[in-house]
């Protein structure tokens, strides 16, 4: 087989995995979400199922414990998930709404940590879960400290509409995100799902890099009439004596 080959199969392997992470799928659905003949996306998850990176339920496929002891073994932030954990959790209890840690990864957020509110109606996410970037507060603020060539990275790829608040125009993501960078943190009014809105503020390393995002979500009319309230509770929270200290090793 030649190298082309070998790249092109470790490619396809590994979009077959992400979509094994996402939720478990039948042979039928995995292969139309990985854009794969079924019979090649078959060898692909036998191969991954002997290597024990895959378990199988009847018809339905899933990432075995394997992948994830890996992920949680080799993920450089897992030492920001560490040192956050308690104050996440504080912000949660104190003030009742769902509480994010997210990092940027190619065009999306993945939530590396998150506490639910207490209140009865508030927004559900799940841990490792992803979002795209330019429709939630955590991902605009993130975009809005990443480089020109990650935001025109991002926009080159599309910008889908997911809620009739979307912004899909490259130039009012641009204006959006000069906005995150003057007043310090970044609003979603419902941009990803209409009617869940959320506010997210930086985390920053002690060299003054933006390492991840801190952020509250809810009902978007709830979050927006509080907003005074929570960007104080989260700058507060990021600005607390000793914090760069604990987020030292994330550089």
């Amino acid at each position: 087989m030649s190298d082309q080959n070998l790249l092109s199969t470790l490619a396809n392997g590994l979009r077959v995995l992400e979509h094994l992470v996402d939720r478990p799928m039948s042979m039928r659905e995995l292969a139309s979400a990985a854009a794969l003949p079924r019979q090649t996306t078959y060898r692909i998850v036998a191969t991954l199922i002997a290597e024990g990176w895959v378990d199988r339920d009847g018809e339905t496929y899933r990432a075995s414990p394997r992948m994830w002891s890996l992920a949680a073994q080799s993920f450089s932030l897992t030492d920001l998930r560490d040192a956050l954990s308690g104050t996440v959790r504080r912000l949660a209890d104190e003030h009742g709404e769902s509480v994010h840690l997210a990092v940027y990864d190619r065009g999306s957020v993945v939530y590396i940590d998150k506490a639910d509110g207490s209140h009865p109606v508030g927004s559900y996410t799940t841990l490792g879960g992803r979002a795209p970037a330019y429709c939630v507060a955590t991902g605009k603020l993130l975009l809005a400290h990443a480089d020109a060539t990650t935001l025109e990275q991002v926009i080159a790829q599309g910008l889908p509409q997911h809620s009739p608040l979307t912004l899909t125009q490259p130039d009012a993501l641009r204006l959006e995100l000069e906005r995150v960078r003057v007043d310090g943190y970044a609003v979603n009014r419902g941009e990803w799902r209409l009617g869940v809105g959320g506010i997210a503020v930086p985390v920053l390393s002690p060299f003054n890099e933006v390492v991840a995002a801190l952020g509250f979500s809810g009902p978007s009319d709830r979050i927006l009439s509080r907003l005074d309230e929570l960007v104080l509770a989260l700058r507060e929270a990021v600005g607390a004596d000793g914090f760069t200290e604990l987020v030292r090793g994330t550089r």
